[in-house]
């Protein structure tokens, strides 16, 4: 409905005014985090792209290891639409959208870590620590858990065509693993123990195959992850920590020189103490939010260096990607289930946090 009010200027001028007084506002579906354990698929307002932003048409998000951790302690902000592994095609341009390939039509991923740019850390080149968290996808802002998400043009990766759709929302965790290896300083012909076979372990193991280690052993106590791993040949796949097995099989039995904890469960982590060589590093990937006792005396005798990682660099995305159009890293087994978002709480959030699924990555289609 429109309401027309004239406004005279003067004699000669008249200015008609029309106001829309019920203009309609476009739906779409989205999942809805609302605290521990509450998720409800409800309509939210369609989102409009600001400056510099763009409207994407959300093909597959993937359900997170951090998700996971939000929905079952009520660790996010909330209301908000999780979902930072997210992909797509681009629909509609903003006001001052002039990056080159950036345009309607062309599929891509979307780089979760938006950054300031400007903080301290952002110029020291760790966007990952960027002072800004307002702008965190999928935590502050929301993400791709709903059929369309308005994100910053620059956050978008194009994606080859030769990367099926599923494959999209994995370069986030290929990142981390990649971030990984960078800053604990992993060199060619080093050990590597990978303990814990989420999607960030099996990417993290076969990195440090392509990444050239010399001996590679992986522990995971669900056997499905197990079996999926033993399909890219580690030298030794464990389902617990064995310290004689593991030593036997590096070179003079004096431990791993590095080993990527990818499980984030404290006495897990504790463990670590007893298979890493000394002078080795221990890299903390998985993320533990629950407080508990470290014994650090083993790791101070043994001058051993404790690395912790969060997130990763814009180079590590586009990597990602290019890592997977060439084939180097295989998606395929580890994306292992589609759900729609209609079940995204019993076949995605409660599913994943089985102990004893037979799943690895879930991703999910609005």
């Amino acid at each position: 409905m429109n309401f027309i009010r004239k406004e005279k200027f003067n004699k000669k001028h008249v200015v008609i005014v029309i106001f829309n007084i019920h203009q309609e506002v476009k739906k779409i579906k989205a999942a809805l985090y609302k605290g521990k354990r509450e998720i409800e698929i409800m309509d939210i307002p369609k989102p409009v792209p600001k400056t510099g932003e763009v409207l994407v048409k959300i093909k597959y998000t993937g359900i997170c290891g951090s998700d996971l951790e939000a929905y079952e302690t009520g660790l996010y902000p909330v209301p908000v639409v999780m979902g930072h592994e997210a992909s797509g095609v681009i629909e509609e341009l903003g006001p001052e959208v002039k990056i080159r390939g950036i345009k309607p039509g062309r599929r891509v991923s979307i780089d979760s870590s938006i950054s300031c740019g400007k903080c301290n850390y952002c110029q020291r080149g760790y966007t990952n620590l960027c002072l800004d968290e307002i702008n965190a996808l999928g935590i502050f802002k929301n993400g791709g858990f709903a059929e369309y998400i308005s994100v910053p043009a620059s956050s978008c990766v194009v994606v080859p065509d030769s990367i099926p759709d599923k494959f999209c929302t994995v370069f986030d965790q290929i990142g981390t693993g990649l971030f990984a290896i960078r800053e604990a300083n992993f060199m060619v012909g080093q050990s590597a123990v990978v303990v814990g076979l989420g999607t960030i372990g099996q990417f993290q193991m076969q990195l440090l195959k392509l990444s050239g280690a010399s001996k590679l052993i992986v522990v995971e106590k669900n056997q499905y992850r197990l079996d999926i791993a033993k399909k890219f040949n580690p030298d030794m796949a464990l389902n617990k920590i064995n310290l004689g097995k593991i030593k036997g099989k590096i070179t003079n039995r004096l431990g791993a020189d590095f080993v990527f904890e990818c499980t984030g469960v404290p006495g897990v982590i504790n463990a670590t103490s007893t298979i890493i060589g000394r002078g080795g590093t221990i890299v903390q990937v998985g993320l533990c939010d629950k407080p508990f006792e470290i014994m650090l005396l083993p790791f101070i005798l043994n001058h051993n260096r404790i690395q912790c990682i969060i997130g990763f660099l814009r180079r590590d995305f586009e990597y990602a990607v290019d890592l997977v159009a060439n084939k180097l890293i295989d998606p395929e087994p580890i994306v292992t289930n589609i759900i729609s978002l209609d079940d995204i709480v019993e076949e995605g959030f409660e599913r994943a946090l089985d102990p004893e699924v037979q799943d690895i990555k879930i991703i999910v289609e609005p």
